[in-house]
């Protein structure tokens, strides 16, 4: 179980290695090795203690099968993937097979009008998607 006061805090007060952080707290609570969580999530060790030490960023995919394998859950899962978030340098927006033609030109304007976006906008457009992750 993540310690939640520990890793609270002001996205400005976040660092890169937040998610490494994370991970090697849940893996030394589970009594795991390095080796032991590497070979769950399919990793070399030396890349695994890279994502723990912040060396290497985390890929969107392996936060799922860390989230997987470690059998996260509830406010666990929220807090490691903010961390994770916190840790990308490269951003994506997966569409589904065969979105259609305006969810893919939308998805192109969100990314590439992101950073245009008025604090207030971004907060508005945060609230939808936290609406929509919980319905």
């Amino acid at each position: 179980m993540l310690k939640r006061d520990r890793f609270v805090g002001s996205l400005e007060e976040a660092t890169v290695n937040q998610f490494g952080n994370m991970l090697r707290q849940e893996r030394k609570e589970r009594k795991m090795t390095l080796g032991d969580l590497a070979r769950k999530l399919k990793l070399s060790v030396p890349y695994l203690s890279q994502i723990e030490t912040g060396a290497k960023p985390v890929q969107d995919e392996l936060v799922d099968t860390v989230i997987h394998e470690l059998g996260l859950i509830g406010d666990d899962v929220n807090r490691i993937r903010r961390a994770a978030a916190l840790s990308m340098s490269d951003y994506a927006i997966r569409l589904k097979s065969g979105a259609s033609a305006e969810d893919r030109v939308l998805a192109s304007t969100l990314a590439s009008g992101f950073a245009r976006l008025s604090h207030e906008k971004k907060e508005q457009l945060r609230r939808i998607m936290e609406d929509e992750s919980r319905g």
